[in-house]
Parts: structure tokens; C-alpha cells; sequence
């Protein structure tokens, strides 16, 4: 359960649940707890993401690199926010952050049942999570 620093409830797996079905998601993770509002770390389907980039005739040398494209963080989000609409204000998501790689095991990013575990990940992107909040101040 996430808490906002409102007070307002958001149950995370139900909504990354609906982020996840997108053909350009490959995982997410809302976070929130104790912030202003909720966001959303995904990790893209980069075979999806990067013949929709060879489309668009973009070119680039890595992940870390497309990902950082304006368009490609345009798209993302329209992919990721566009289906939530229906949420109650306080749980739609109002920034999204995309990641180079996908949650792992062997990183200690999931359980052995392959749930993601959030306090790992929120040490482990706190630079990326920090981000998302300080361009709100």
C-alpha cells in the first residue's frame, strides 16, 4: 500500500497491473510512499520501444541512450498515463521514469516468485526517484 504524504491510500498492484499489459511496458513499479504524488518507474519492451525508434528514424548506441530522447519519454508516457484515466485523481501517476534494464534476482530487485521487492528498488533508483520530486519543488 502506498500512503501519500496527503494521507490518501493507493493500492500500487492493481495499477501497474493495467501499466503492464501496454505492448511497451515490460515492467513498473509505482512509487509514492510518504510523497507529494504517485509516479511510476518502468522499465520499456525495448524490442517494441526500438523498432518503434528505427520507425520514428531515430538512431542511437544503447538503451541508456534512447531512453533519454524527448520523444521516446513523450511516447512512454502517453503509453503508460493514457489508459489510467478513469483513476481517482490522487492515484494516477504524474511522472513517469523510464529504466535501462529490467528488474532482476540476481540484482535483488525480485523475490524468488518474481515480485518486485520495493525497498530494494527505491534504494537502488533513488537517484531516479529523487529526480522525478525535485523537478516538482
Amino acid at each position: 500500500m502506498i500512503v501519500t504524504a496527503g494521507g490518501k491510500n493507493i493500492a500500487p498492484q492493481p495499477i501497474e497491473n493495467r501499466i503492464r499489459q501496454n505492448r511497451y511496458v515490460a515492467q513498473a513499479v509505482m512509487i509514492g510512499d510518504r510523497r507529494k504524488f504517485p509516479a511510476v518507474l518502468v522499465v520499456p519492451d525495448f524490442e517494441q520501444l526500438e523498432r518503434w525508434a528505427r520507425y520514428k528514424q531515430m538512431t542511437w548506441t544503447d538503451r541508456t541512450q534512447l531512453i533519454t530522447f524527448p520523444a521516446v519519454r513523450e511516447k512512454m508516457e502517453r503509453e503508460v498515463l493514457g489508459p489510467l484515466t478513469d483513476l481517482a485523481h490522487f492515484e494516477k501517476p504524474k511522472k513517469v521514469a523510464l529504466l535501462e534494464h529490467d528488474f532482476s534476482l540476481e540484482r535483488g530487485e525480485l523475490t524468488p516468485t518474481l515480485k518486485v521487492k520495493r525497498r530494494v528498488v527505491d534504494e537502488r533508483y533513488k537517484s531516479v526517484i529523487d529526480a522525478i520530486y525535485a523537478l516538482e519543488g
